[in-house]
């Protein structure tokens, strides 16, 4: 959905989401907050938009040349800041994956013209890299023209559109088994564009798509604006119109470039904070800012270690460059040993949105608790909509409520008018595959503006303080997450009894609401059990010995918890 637009601000302030209690960044762990200010020092956001300067440029579609391009792109970044694969602390590697039963789509040049009853160009590669749809093939030179039949209100009969391309309103891949596979037409040209994405309202845009890959016949798909369907619907009811289509790509075997590098842990290298970014999808935003911001976070704090002015991490920070979530599944599957040593990971994905223009808030995705099943207010979903979710898959963490705390001290600190929201668990991203697992995870993203997988995705929508926000957030986390001592826990611990005693208020609240007394239960229920779950997550935190005193802070939060359900 569209958010609104920030306000100008004039005075300090910095603006909550409805679901989590105003002030909870006072109750943060001490070193959580220090770290935000540490890092918040030497991270500007301004490495970050250089590279998504430079993604913006390329169709990055998995194994393909220009994915590839861009993870040679970070590889050279991040051994000019002092990462190398021979260096057994600030440890570099870049690795290829031969997929063979895949191949990797790779777009070169294409444009879309109108040739009757007028002469004019509808779009082209250059101008809009969406207008040309995943898994097109290349037409003969010098591309083919022929005529545009509308598709949505005729019964297509075997082969009736053989030599013609398939015009329609619905998603290109909605009509392919029809118009190609039955009616046998040569391509198709698609005017779809969700309602999310205002078309009225934004008549250039067009919207990334994709259609079935095939062998043969060779079949491309082009995507249109708003604007363009006006015209050709308008054309089409004066009589016959054509196209001529050219367009120049080529399939190759999929082999997936995949960089990382680690900050090596001193007492834990075996546990993992894992800080990762897919570089596949072709925007700005989505996800150059997210590759963006990661790099600058690898580079920031390679050189704050490296100087002392950062201590060195307990548990190894491992940052990652890869295809969204197939990557993650990988790992998992071919090291699950080392797989589950990972602690929590912390995903970027559409981290760099200038809100004021694209009207998107930023958002933390939560790892699963109960809001992703019952989602009640102040809770609520985006357009992606709800997850799968069932409630034997729901542990308590540490992770949602610290991860938030990080946000609103960068806030406070830099006086910032920084919208932070939350939404349950929905999926869609490369924390998917952590969560499936059992590890927590969050994304930290925004969703929906209006421009998102659209030829608008471009730099000028993209905020090198936004990218910076996030990164410093996400940086400070994951430094706090690898070198928790005993007293960082405990007062995790209690950051997480204040909030759980908020939800429980909350949720008190939303059952006078309810008449199903039964459900009511359930709820408050689970949402206990999470909060009992999320207090003894934070015992594998500690990196201290002993651990008495957060033993007993751990047993003082649940005993107050109960009292609390029992009081309600």
């Amino acid at each position: 959905m569209k958010m609104p637009k920030l306000p100008r601000l004039v005075c300090f302030a910095f603006l909550l989401s409805s679901s989590i209690p105003p002030g909870f960044a006072q109750d943060a762990p001490r070193n959580l907050v220090k770290n935000v200010g540490a890092v918040g020092r030497h991270l500007d956001g301004k490495t970050a938009m250089r590279a998504v300067a430079f993604m913006q440029n390329y169709w990055r579609h998995a194994g393909n040349q220009d994915f590839n391009l861009c993870m040679d792109y970070f590889a050279t970044a991040l051994r000019a800041g002092g990462f190398a694969a021979a260096d057994s602390f600030f440890r570099l590697s870049v690795r290829d994956t031969l997929l063979p039963q895949a191949r990797a789509w790779q777009p070169f040049d294409a444009e879309l013209r109108l040739v009757a009853p007028i002469d004019s160009l509808l779009h082209s590669l250059a101008q809009a890299k969406m207008s040309l749809c995943v898994n097109s093939h290349a037409t003969p030179l010098p591309g083919a023209s022929m005529e545009l039949v509308f598709i949505d209100s005729i019964e297509i009969a075997p082969q009736s559109l053989r030599g013609k391309a398939a015009y329609t309103h619905q998603p290109p891949a909605s009509v392919f088994e029809r118009a190609v596979k039955l009616g046998e037409a040569a391509g198709i040209v698609s005017s779809y564009l969700p309602d999310y994405n205002q078309p009225a309202e934004h008549p250039s845009s067009i919207s990334m798509s994709s259609i079935p890959y095939i062998d043969s016949p060779s079949v491309f798909a082009f995507k249109i604006s708003y604007g363009s369907q006006v015209l050709l619907d308008s054309l089409m009811r004066q009589g016959k119109v054509e196209v001529h289509a050219s367009v120049l790509a080529q399939f190759t075997p999929k082999i997936v470039r995949e960089v990382s590098v680690e900050i090596v842990g001193q007492q834990k290298p075996e546990e993992i904070i894992v800080l990762i970014a897919h570089v596949d999808e072709p925007g700005a935003n989505d996800n150059a800012s997210g590759c963006g911001a990661l790099l600058e976070m690898a580079l920031t704090l390679r050189r704050l270690i490296a100087s002392g002015e950062l201590p060195r991490p307990a548990r190894t920070l491992n940052f990652m460059w890869v295809e969204e979530i197939a990557t993650v599944r990988r790992w998992q599957k071919s090291t699950p040993r080392v797989f589950d040593k990972i602690k929590a990971a912390l995903v970027l994905d559409m981290v760099g949105e200038d809100v004021v223009k694209t009207g998107g808030s930023f958002l933390i995705e939560k790892t699963p608790d109960p809001s992703a099943i019952w989602t009640r207010p102040p809770d609520e979903h985006t357009e992606w909509g709800q997850g799968d979710v069932a409630e034997a898959d729901l542990r308590g963490s540490f992770l949602n409520d610290l991860f938030y705390a990080a946000c609103e001290a960068r806030a406070r600190q830099m006086q910032l008018p920084w919208l932070i929201k939350t939404n349950p668990f929905e999926g869609g991203s490369d924390h998917v595959p952590f969560v499936h697992n059992g590890i927590p995870a969050i994304l930290a993203w925004h969703f929906t503006d209006v421009y998102y997988h659209t030829s608008n995705d471009d730099i000028d929508k993209v905020s090198a303080s936004e990218m910076a926000n996030v990164a410093v957030s996400v940086a400070a986390t994951a430094l706090f997450l690898a070198n928790c001592s005993e007293t960082d826990a405990v007062e995790t611990v209690r950051l997480l009894s204040k909030r759980a005693a908020w939800r429980i208020a909350n949720e008190t609240q939303n059952n006078l609401r309810s008449n199903d007394s039964s459900e009511n239960r359930r709820i408050l229920q689970a949402w206990l059990k999470w909060y009992e779950e999320a207090f003894d997550s934070v015992a594998s935190l500690n990196l201290g010995a002993g651990g008495k005193a957060l033993a007993a802070e751990i047993r003082r939060a649940q005993e107050g918890l109960n009292r609390l359900a029992k009081e309600r």
